[in-house]
């Protein structure tokens, strides 16, 4: 399956299209995507596939779901294919408009930038950390998440997971090139135990061979947790060694 076509089937998911054309449909994704149901149809804030050239970035951090917020310049079900396309794949850098700077900063509606992101600018230097130089977002990391649809605090994640999971989780792995993949977050972390039998005692797995490319996974408290969260903390022995030779 191409990129773009994978992106557009998780932009226009079937299963958000279904809980906001039919309100009686009895659905897992009903709740995280009812989060925006103030809005119309062709403002619903779309599912985001992921955010950064992920066919290119040797890095992919992945957690729970992506933080919604309403005056951001963020894609709705009223853009064409080709701006979201330009939006998710270009939104560090390249697109046709720089929709964030310095990999922590986003475009908003009325043309101002956010202040810093403690999500992005965390797992910027989680990217530094690993690849012990400066990273340009976007084509050192990627992102992506267990659930597409925007909430706050993970409303309506614990519901959502199983099917968002089975419908996307594993082709987005296959598709990415990333040779580490950081899980950032408990939620994140027991969904990918329990996908690739993966130890709950284990800080990093196993190499593990996921769309014909070996791969490492990397777990670490969320960006927003109150404890050490950063690899030289939070590994053991020589393991954060492994993943920066394993990247070279």
């Amino acid at each position: 399956m191409s990129e773009r076509t994978l992106l557009s089937e998780i932009v226009h998911c079937p299963h958000a299209r279904e809980c906001r054309e039919d309100l009686a449909a009895e659905n897992p994704c009903r709740k995280i995507v009812d989060y925006q149901s103030s809005l119309g149809l062709g403002k619903f804030q779309v599912p985001e596939p992921w955010s950064g050239q992920i066919e290119q970035a040797p890095i992919l951090f992945l957690s729970s779901n992506p933080s919604i917020g309403s005056d951001e310049d963020y894609p709705t079900w009223d853009w064409s294919c080709s701006e979201v396309h330009d939006y998710f794949n270009y939104r560090f850098g390249g697109g046709r408009k720089q929709w964030i700077i310095d990999g922590t900063k986003s475009l908003l509606i009325d043309g101002r930038y956010s202040g810093s992101t403690q999500f992005w600018a965390s797992v910027r230097q989680r990217a530094i950390e690993l690849l012990q130089r400066n990273v340009s977002p976007g084509t050192d990391y990627a992102l992506t998440e267990i659930v597409h649809c925007k909430s706050h605090a993970e409303i309506g994640v614990e519901q959502s997971q199983e099917q968002c999971v089975k419908a996307y989780l594993l082709r987005i792995l296959e598709l990415a090139r990333a040779k580490v993949i950081v899980v950032l977050g408990a939620r994140a972390r027991q969904v990918i135990q329990s996908q690739f039998n993966i130890s709950t005692e284990n800080s990093i797995s196993d190499s593990i061979e996921i769309g014909n490319r070996e791969r490492f996974f990397a777990f670490l408290p969320h960006p927003n947790a109150r404890s050490y969260r950063c690899f030289a903390k939070c590994l053991q022995g020589d393991e954060l060694e492994k993943l920066r030779a394993f990247l070279r």
